[in-house]
């Protein structure tokens, strides 16, 4: 890996690890998501830095070449991603489901209890 690579891949973990503490700080991103991104950039940073255990794990694992090997290990990776933010997203909607119904009950009751109160009158 040519020194150059090495500093754009550096520059590129700390602009992530810059960002993402932009984002925790401003709350558009929260602090338990961006722990998987701040151990991310951490990796690639460690493996920009000493690129050697990639090569041989990569080498150990048959991979022809090491790029072959990091672009497979980044596509797990966002396949992971995109499998846990399904999952967020499913247990959302459920919850968006249920509290839904729960505003709809509270609504009829409210309403029911108005009726109520405007026939007592009468």
């Amino acid at each position: 890996m040519s020194d150059a690579l090495r500093f754009v891949a550096s520059v590129a973990c700390l602009l992530l690890f810059v960002y993402v503490i932009h984002l925790v700080k401003h709350e558009r991103l929260q602090l338990k998501y961006s722990l998987l991104w701040l151990a991310l950039g951490a990796t690639v940073l460690v493996l920009a830095l000493m690129p050697d255990p990639l090569f041989t794990l990569g080498q150990m694992l048959g991979f022809e070449t090491t790029s072959n090997f990091i672009f497979f290990t980044g596509f797990m990776f966002l396949l992971l991603i995109a499998l846990s933010l399904s999952a967020i997203v499913s247990k959302q909607a459920t919850a968006i489901k249920n509290l839904t119904q729960r505003i709809a009950i509270i609504e009829c009751e409210i309403n029911r209890d108005a009726q109520g109160h405007d026939d007592h009158e009468r």
